[in-house]
């Protein structure tokens, strides 16, 4: 359910513009809100141009976004776009020391246990740093390997998740 009135906004025009023949209960309930705060929100794009609303009889409505509302809905894609990528960088930077820090202390190579959405950026920044990297999901441990823990078992330190969230941390070899 989307959070914030730009967030509901943004959700109401991409239902607009990927199911054009949806009713209001059916966009209510893509968006995850309720039928009268959908019929607010359509109200409020209305006033802003963002889309039209044509009345094909005297039960059924048309809801058609504008050319405007399309180019909003593109302008905001654009922005969460550019922030997303911001965060990937900042993670990529994050995951990169925790290679380099594992590098650094003559490790075999970085061990992750556990299971990680990170895996591969892990895999690929240690590939780039010539160090070894293995992924067990059963918790084996390897002699001389620099061990963190995945985020399924924030639990078990140190882990990724721990990482990511204050920088560099003491990582067990």
């Amino acid at each position: 359910m989307p959070h914030t009135h730009n967030d509901r906004e943004i959700s109401l025009l991409e239902v607009l513009k990927t199911h054009p023949d949806a009713g209001q209960r059916d966009m209510a309930e893509a968006i995850g809100l309720s039928l009268g705060m959908t019929n607010l929100l359509l109200k409020e794009l209305s006033a802003k141009g963002w889309m039209l609303m044509r009345k094909l009889n005297t039960r059924k409505v048309q809801y058609v976004l504008t050319p405007e509302g399309l180019k909003e809905l593109s302008r905001r894609s654009y922005r969460y776009l550019k922030k997303s990528i911001r965060n990937v960088a900042d993670c990529r930077v994050q995951l990169e020391a925790l290679v380099l820090e594992a590098k650094a202390s003559g490790s075999s190579g970085l061990l992750l246990m556990g299971i990680s959405d990170l895996d591969f950026v892990l895999d690929h920044l240690c590939r780039q740093h010539n160090l070894p990297f293995a992924a067990s999901v059963e918790r084996r441990a390897r002699d001389g390997w620099f061990v963190v823990h995945g985020e399924d078992d924030p639990a078990l330190s140190p882990n990724i998740l721990e990482y990511m969230e204050s920088g560099p941390i003491e990582a067990t070899t």
